[in-house]
């Protein structure tokens, strides 16, 4: 994935022309050019795996209930709109999607999920999931999610074994992510919509930038794949 570039990632599909984590926001976000679809899971209570970022539905859809304490078919009733990741799947018109999830048991639904479908995604998310997803899958692409400014412990990479470490962005420098490129694990970061920062972190040789502002984040990415 270097050698062709750095990813342009779309943050919940592209938020800034939809609603967050609908099959609109994933449609527009492949049209627009995204290398990959970052997109939330959750599970319902009959186990469906459905995109959705909070554990309830009161920022989005105006309602207290949590997505877990409902079946799909009460979902439904409630918030039409939030999809499945099948339908996801669907629309996403063969760009990547990245799941995220810090939730293990989420993690392991929607890879089995997957398995169902014969579909092929990425994972990106805390390291207790992305570890579930590894003992299941040795050959899956992982972003391993970080949080702080100490990085993961030995054990932490030994049980992920991820392709990508995957910080907010503030927690980078040039440094670091020479550090990771020498281990031959690639560096993506989140959620950057500033131009100039954005051309600082490519600069450093960055392999993956998340976005809300994704018409910028595919131009920096594109721009920074023709000087390289």
């Amino acid at each position: 994935m270097r050698a062709g570039g750095p990813l342009a990632v779309a943050h919940r599909g592209d938020p800034r022309a939809a609603v967050e984590n609908t099959l609109e926001a994933v449609r527009l976000a492949a049209g627009a050019g995204a290398s990959a679809i970052e997109v939330d899971l959750r599970c319902t209570a009959d186990r469906v795996v459905v995109l959705h970022h909070d554990d309830d539905l009161r920022r989005l859809w105006g309602r207290p209930e949590s997505v877990a304490a409902l079946t799909l078919a009460e979902l439904r009733e409630l918030a039409p709109a939030v999809p499945t990741l099948r339908e996801a799947l669907e629309v996403a018109d063969g760009v990547p999607l990245l799941l995220d999830t810090g939730d293990p048991v989420v993690a392991t639904a929607a890879h089995a999920e997957l398995g169902r479908l014969g579909a092929v995604a990425m994972f990106c998310g805390a390291a207790e999931a992305m570890a579930a997803v590894r003992a299941r899958d040795e050959r899956i692409t992982l972003f391993l999610s970080w949080y702080g400014e100490l990085p993961p412990s030995e054990g932490v990479l030994a049980a992920v074994r991820p392709q990508y470490f995957n910080p907010e962005h503030r927690f980078l420098d040039e440094e670091s992510v020479a550090y990771w490129h020498a281990r031959d694990v690639l560096v993506s970061c989140w959620t950057v919509d500033d131009a100039d920062r954005r051309g600082e972190l490519l600069a450093w040789g960055v392999d993956a930038i998340i976005g809300n502002d994704l018409n910028g984040v595919v131009k920096s990415c594109a721009e920074r794949a023709e000087r390289t």
